[in-house]
């Protein structure tokens, strides 16, 4: 693959991600329930985004401590 193929797909790859979730976020937005619990659904989000990592070092303590013994 060529580095201006790759350039193209890059951005176009950008443009259709970033306008994906703008369109997304503003039809999602506008559900009546999301617009009353709208805080809510902001703690999912961190607590879903923050769940791998917590995920992640609870194995490691886990796996670690198990290898050990």
């Amino acid at each position: 693959m060529t580095y201006a193929r790759f350039i193209s797909y890059n951005v176009i790859g950008g443009i259709s991600w970033i306008c994906l979730f703008l369109l997304a976020g503003y039809y999602f937005g506008g559900i009546p329930a999301v617009k009353r619990n709208f805080t809510l659904v902001i703690v999912a989000i961190v607590i879903i985004s923050v769940m791998p990592g917590v995920i992640e070092y609870v194995r490691q303590k886990y796996f670690v401590s198990r290898a050990k013994n």
